[in-house]
């Protein structure tokens, strides 16, 4: 009975997205979580925290509580040219996301929605954007053993648009009502998002290795059928490596610092998205509950007519900082862009239950 009724959510949410376009990395990386995108994007085989299950479905099995998390995502751009008479200057392209997560060894189900305000307008009297409103479930399943795990994810959703007005005397209330209280008021449908994929993880004590791919399935347009190609599993495949001090010594003490390592390839067969991901954290643990990480990374596409593993200096360069005081999670991530000299500053708060 478990089992079947383990398939039926299956079905039902792919049915649901069965008339959906492929999820683009962009609106996928929206939802990841600080800790990700402040080590470059790297992070598939990294098992540690419960939001790896988004870089790789296969980590969920290292998870075996049972877990409730809630969480809030801000971010904004900073840095840009500020014209004189511009009475929101903190006000750039900001955006927001909430997230539900529910999850035990083998089965994980996420909803998130999130609002992008882009294509801003400056006027005497009023601030004007394009709101980009996107609603996302996502069902992910594991299994595995000490050694390797094997992981599931299909994600569905939605993405609407409309204009949004904040107006010069009321611009932060304006925002908060716009995104959050009349997200859907006016909104017209953009996309559909719908992507399955698969994971494997291999952990040996220090040393970890993970390959996902997010593209098990492609759809078509003409024919409304999901077809399973090789040639689209390679196309969305990362492949990375994590090294990893052990949280305990061999006298079953905890370690004061904790050091993660990681290195991505992302999305191989990609012309135009295929990227390297370098990324480390430093880690000071007070209790097994309770510490402060430094962490730090570099993102850079390398199109296909470019070396794979050269660097030229166009990428990201990213900084965040990270803390866990029992139940509550804080994180911030700074992303600054070499190609067009720009930052962004994200943070985000969550509670586990």
């Amino acid at each position: 009975m478990r089992r079947f009724n383990l398939v039926m959510a299956i079905l039902i949410l792919l049915g649901a997205t069965l008339f959906a376009n492929q999820e683009t990395f962009e609106s996928t990386a929206r939802f990841l979580d600080l800790r990700t995108l402040a080590m470059g994007g790297a992070g598939v085989a990294l098992a540690d925290t419960p939001e790896a299950l988004y870089k790789n479905p296969a980590t969920l099995y290292h998870h075996s509580l049972p877990m409730f998390h809630l969480g809030v995502h801000l971010s904004e751009d900073v840095g840009r040219e500020v014209v004189g008479d511009d009475f929101a200057p903190y006000v750039q392209n900001p955006s927001n996301a909430f997230e539900i997560l529910l999850s035990n060894r083998y089965i994980a189900l996420s909803i998130a929605l999130s609002n992008i305000l882009e294509e801003r307008n400056l006027t005497p009297e009023a601030l004007y954007f394009m709101g980009y409103n996107e609603s996302r479930i996502q069902l992910t399943l594991s299994y595995g053993w000490p050694i390797i795990s094997l992981g599931f994810f299909a994600r569905g959703g939605n993405r609407s648009e409309r204009e949004v007005e904040l107006r010069k005397a009321h611009v932060l209330t304006d925002y908060f009502r716009e995104t959050m209280f009349e997200r859907y008021r006016g909104g017209t449908s953009d996309a559909q998002l719908f992507s399955t994929g698969v994971g494997v993880l291999l952990t040996y004590q220090w040393i970890a290795i993970g390959i996902m791919s997010d593209s098990l399935f492609s759809y078509d347009a003409t024919s409304n059928e999901l077809t399973l190609d090789l040639r689209d599993l390679y196309t969305g495949l990362t492949v990375g490596i994590a090294f990893s001090s052990p949280i305990y010594n061999r006298n079953n003490e905890l370690n004061r610092i904790v050091f993660n390592l990681a290195f991505d390839l992302t999305n191989l067969g990609d012309s135009a998205e295929r990227s390297i991901n370098i990324g480390i954290e430093g880690k000071i643990l007070f209790l097994s509950t309770v510490w402060l990480a430094l962490r730090g990374g570099y993102v850079e596409k390398r199109e296909s007519d470019s070396p794979l593993f050269a660097i030229d200096g166009t990428g990201t360069i990213t900084f965040g900082l990270g803390s866990q005081i029992g139940r509550v999670n804080l994180a911030f991530a700074t992303l600054y862009s070499l190609k067009e000299d720009n930052w962004r500053l994200q943070a985000a708060l969550k509670w586990a239950l």
